[in-house]
């Protein structure tokens, strides 16, 4: 397992980077008060712990499908209380996670993609809690620009519905992430190793109350 801390710091450099652009944009919040003023948000939910060794497992692996266009902050979420569990990292941008758990896999996995071990036969609801747009140095260097602004507000992603599913012990999961403007989907995949190659299947899921808007994360009845 690779070292806790150094992936937390590895973790903390893009994110303190991004939310930074993101301030200088202009948007009328400080990144501090822009996560203060989100309720649903829980800044002080705890960084995600794999499970014990011995409890059954299952492996995921998190992918953010447009890494270089969005941020994507992941957490677990407990519906029925509509808060964040725990934090699991961030994707996309330059940010980079160390973790891997030798995962089935037909390309190469971006440095940014996130693989947890996760309890198995348990509702697992697994997704962004905050999205944004990744801002280029010459965004943030005419980051109070009208036209900036509306460019980079334009780039929006819509709202994240996650879904929940149970992975199964001892099998191998990938959850994309597709941001793009006004849209946002979240699926989880089965993989399966076949031949050399491998195969994603489709995976049961039920609908949860949890959606995630930009910095907001909400919980719908």
């Amino acid at each position: 397992m690779n070292d806790r801390h150094a992936a937390s710091r590895q973790i903390a450099r893009p994110r303190a980077s991004a939310l930074a652009s993101r301030a200088r944009l202009g948007t009328g919040l400080g990144a501090v008060a822009l996560f203060a003023g989100c309720a649903a948000v829980r800044v002080d939910a705890p960084r995600y712990v794999e499970p014990p060794a011995t409890v059954a497992t299952a492996k995921v692996r998190v992918v953010n499908v447009r890494a270089q266009v969005y941020y994507a902050d992941i957490a677990v979420f407990d519906a029925h209380a509509c808060l964040t569990k725990a934090n699991l990292g961030m994707t996309g941008g330059e940010s980079h996670d160390a973790e891997r758990l030798g995962m089935l896999d037909d390309q190469p996995v971006s440095a940014a993609t996130l693989e947890r071990l996760v309890r198995a036969g348990e509702t697992l609801i697994l997704g962004p809690r905050i999205v944004f747009p990744t801002i280029s140095r010459w965004e943030t260097m005419h980051a109070m620009q009208d036209a900036t602004q509306e460019a980079v507000r334009a780039r929006r992603a819509g709202v994240c519905k996650v879904p929940a599913f149970v992975p199964k012990a001892g099998e191998q999961y990938e959850v994309t992430v597709d941001l793009s403007p006004a849209r946002c989907t979240v699926t989880p995949y089965r993989l399966v190793g076949e031949g050399g190659a491998v195969r994603r299947e489709p995976v049961d899921t039920q609908a949860s109350r949890v959606s995630t808007y930009e910095f907001d994360m909400k919980c719908f009845r």
